[in-house]
């Protein structure tokens, strides 16, 4: 089984990165330019039917990052859709992966 990881860049640019097996966060450091990853979740039915996981910066918003608009979109799709909220007027930063199963 083969992995694709989705970057979703803070400038609203994509990348994507195919892998032979599951990436690491070794694997994904280079690719969001992080040390310390924190995982949240999104959903955006073009990526998935269900939830997935989102690899963010953990000391992103630290590091004075641009703000990611499109990775927030999907993470208040995912609050909204489980009835979660976040701090008013917050957003996630920086360039976020997202790790899809390629058959």
């Amino acid at each position: 089984m083969s992995y694709k990881v989705i970057v979703l860049n803070a400038n609203d640019t994509t990348q994507e990165h195919f892998f032979e097996s599951k990436p690491s966060f070794e694997d994904i450091y280079s690719l969001i330019d992080c040390s310390m990853i924190e995982l949240t979740k999104g959903y955006e039915p073009s990526i998935s039917n269900r939830s997935f996981d989102m690899y963010i910066d953990e000391e992103g918003k630290l590091k004075d990052k641009t703000p990611n608009l499109r990775a927030t979109n999907y993470w208040f799709a995912w609050q909204n859709r489980t009835e979660r909220t976040s701090l008013a007027g917050d957003v996630l930063v920086g360039d976020v992966a997202i790790v899809r199963k390629v058959a």
